[in-house]
């Protein structure tokens, strides 16, 4: 931040890390506003095509609509706000915060983090099976929660713990089968995806 005296009143400017522009708080609220806005639209949609049993008050989406809505309201607001006190609406902007964002090492692990949660989500909804192995006095099982489980945490591992693969491999097959051993043979709670 810097300040300077003008007529006895402080006027401040912001100064970004790079010292270039002024206005990428302001953008970076707008563009908040937007995403924040369109995630809020897709979440009210969701929610009034639920299925209503008895009445608005028993409706499952209920919740969701007033949640979604509030944050509409919020994002409507911050996009007002920041267009107010002068954010740019140039085509560029959205292409320059997305540069800034991706150029931060912790912002791309995120990005990454994100995506590899999503997509196991996907997989183990999607490509369920269950492998079932007959022994004398147990049935061995390996479904899509393990194989899954284990792709996606050596993968998170790996991008968080800066060792060999094999390490991260070996810690997230430990840790996926012997989940997976507590929730089907000590709590006889069905897994996901398979059972």
């Amino acid at each position: 931040m810097e300040s300077s005296k003008q007529g006895g009143n402080d006027k401040v400017k912001f100064v970004g890390e790079e010292d270039n522009d002024e206005n990428t708080p302001l953008e970076m609220d707008l563009a908040a506003a937007i995403i924040i806005g369109l995630f809020s639209l897709i979440g009210l949609y969701l929610a009034l095509q639920l299925e209503v049993p008895d009445t608005i008050f028993t409706a499952p989406g209920l919740f969701p609509i007033f949640t979604a809505t509030g944050l509409l309201l919020m994002s409507m607001g911050l996009a007002v706000k920041a267009l107010r006190n002068g954010a740019n609406t140039g085509l560029s902007i959205p292409f320059r915060l997305l540069y800034r964002f991706f150029n931060d090492h912790e912002n791309l692990r995120c990005a990454q983090l994100i995506i590899i949660v999503a997509a196991y989500i996907l997989a183990v909804d999607w490509f369920g099976f269950d492998i079932r192995i007959p022994t004398g006095f147990i049935v061995l099982r390996f479904s899509s929660y393990e194989l899954f489980s284990i792709v996606a945490l050596t993968w998170i591992f790996r991008l968080f713990w800066k060792v060999d693969w094999v390490y991260c491999f070996a810690v997230a097959a430990a840790w996926s089968l012997l989940l997976a051993t507590v929730f089907r043979f000590g709590f006889r709670i069905l897994l996901p995806g398979s059972g």
